[in-house]
C-alpha cells in the first residue's frame, strides 16, 4: 500500500469551480489547511446559491475536501464516514455534517491534479479524488491549549463518550476498509526505515520485536468495534464556556477527521490518544498527563487486565507509526511542514515511554486514578 504520496494539489481556482459546479454555492473566503495526505480548504460561500438541498447557509463556512487517491479508491469509504456523521450527530457528538451536492450525492470522484504527480506514473491507483464538502464546526483543536490535568482527564471522557456512542454503528465499508495507520499494520513500519538514524532504527525495531508477543497472539481477545482511528490533539475540538459564576472554563466537545475511522480494536484508539497526550504535554510528567486521559476514559468504560497491560504497546506502536511513516513522507513532500510536528518532540517521547516499565507506568496509572477515584466518594 502507497503511504503518504498520492495527495491531492488543487489550485485554488479549482476549489471555487468545483464549490460552484458540485455544489452550487459561490465562494467568497478561501483558506488552504494542513494536512497529512488530503487536501482541505475552509470556505466560506455567498447566502445567494442554487443548491435545492441547502436550507440555510452556515455562517461558519463549509470544508471542502479533497481525500487522496487511494483512501478514494476503496469501496465503500465515504457511504460509511457519512454514516458514522449522522449517526454521532444524532447521539450527541459534534461532528461535521456532510453537505448533498446538485446530483443528490454527498460525495464525487473527480480528476484532480496530485501531488508529484510526474513520478506517478506506475501507481496502480485511479489519479482521480474524492471530493465531499462537509460543514465546518467551530471551535479550536485542543493542540493549542496548555495541558491541564482537567483538559487531559476531559480529552479521555469524549473518547469513552464517543466509543459509547459508537456501539450501535455498523456499515459493511467499515469492515472493508483498509487503513494503513491501524494496529493490524504495525509490523509493515520495517519497509519503510530506510534514511533513518542507526540510533532511532533500533529504537523502532525494540518496539517492533515485542509486537508479536504482545499484541498479536492477543489480537482476538482486544474488544472490536467502530473506531475513529486518529483521536489526536488536531482533531479534538475545544471551546470556552461560561458557568454561572461567569468563570471561563474549557469544554472538550468536537471531532474532525473520520478518514481513518475503521472497525478496530477500542484499545487501538484509546493507546493513540495517550500517545498524543504524551507526546505534546508540557505542563507535567507527560505519562502522568496520559494517566489523567486514561482516568477519564475509565470514568465511563471498563478495560479488562489485558487491554491495560497492551496501552503501553499501542502507545509505543503509534508513536513509531506516525515518525516512521512522516519521515518516510517528508521524503516525497518536503513542502508539508505538517509532517514534520510530531518529530519535534516524538523522538525523545518515544525513549522516554520505552525507558519505561509497563509495571512503573501502570502504577503510575493506577494513582492517578484512585485520586480522581476519591474525589468522588
Amino acid at each position: 500500500m502507497e503511504v503518504g504520496i498520492i495527495k491531492p494539489n488543487v489550485p485554488d481556482q479549482l476549489v471555487i469551480d468545483l464549490a460552484r459546479r458540485l455544489y452550487g454555492l459561490e465562494v467568497i473566503e478561501m483558506k488552504k489547511l494542513v494536512s497529512f495526505d488530503d487536501q482541505n480548504f475552509h470556505i466560506k460561500v455567498a447566502k445567494e446559491h442554487h443548491n435545492p438541498h441547502i436550507s440555510q447557509i452556515s455562517e461558519d463556512g463549509y470544508i471542502l475536501k479533497f481525500t487522496n487517491a487511494v483512501r478514494s479508491a476503496m469501496e465503500g469509504n465515504f457511504d460509511s464516514i457519512h454514516a458514522g456523521l449522522f449517526h454521532l450527530n444524532k447521539k450527541g457528538i459534534r461532528a461535521p455534517l456532510p453537505i448533498t451536492n446538485l446530483e443528490g450525492k454527498t460525495w464525487k470522484m473527480e480528476k484532480v491534479p496530485l501531488l508529484n504527480e510526474d513520478s506517478l506514473c506506475n501507481i496502480s491507483a485511479p489519479k482521480i479524488c474524492g471530493v465531499h464538502l462537509l460543514k465546518f464546526i467551530p471551535g479550536v483543536p485542543v493542540s493549542t491549549q496548555e495541558y491541564t490535568a482537567d483538559i487531559l482527564y476531559d480529552w479521555g471522557v469524549f473518547l469513552a463518550r464517543f466509543h459509547n456512542a459508537v456501539q450501535d454503528l455498523d456499515h459493511p465499508g467499515f469492515r472493508t476498509k483498509t487503513i494503513f495507520w491501524n494496529l493490524e499494520h504495525i509490523p509493515e513500519l520495517r519497509n519503510l526505515m530506510d534514511g533513518l538514524e542507526d540510533d532511532r532504527k533500533k529504537l523502532v525495531l525494540s518496539v517492533l520485536d515485542k509486537y508479536p508477543s504482545e499484541i498479536e497472539k492477543n489480537m482476538d481477545h482486544l474488544t472490536r468495534g467502530i473506531i475513529h482511528g486518529d483521536f489526536n490533539g488536531h482533531n479534538i475540538l475545544v471551546q470556552m464556556k461560561s458557568t454561572e459564576e461567569n468563570a471561563n472554563v474549557i469544554s472538550i466537545d468536537g471531532v474532525l477527521d473520520f478518514e481513518d475511522m475503521h472497525h478496530g480494536t477500542y484499545v487501538w484508539d484509546i493507546g493513540l490518544m495517550l500517545a498524543y497526550t504524551f507526546m505534546d504535554c508540557k505542563t507535567m510528567d507527560p505519562l502522568e498527563g496520559a494517566g489523567h486521559a486514561l482516568a477519564g476514559y475509565l470514568s465511563l468504560r471498563y478495560l479488562s487486565s489485558l487491554e491495560m497491560s497492551v496501552l503501553k504497546t499501542c502507545m509505543e506502536s503509534r508513536l513509531c507509526q506516525s515518525l516512521v511513516i512522516c519521515a518516510y513522507s517528508y521524503r516525497t513532500d518536503s513542502t508539508n511542514s505538517y509532517l514534520l510536528s510530531t518529530a519535534k518532540n516524538g523522538w525523545s517521547r518515544l525513549e522516554k515511554i520505552c525507558n519505561t516499565s509497563n509495571e512503573c507506568l501502570l502504577q503510575k496509572w493506577k494513582k492517578v486514578q484512585e485520586n480522581y477515584e476519591s474525589k468522588n466518594v
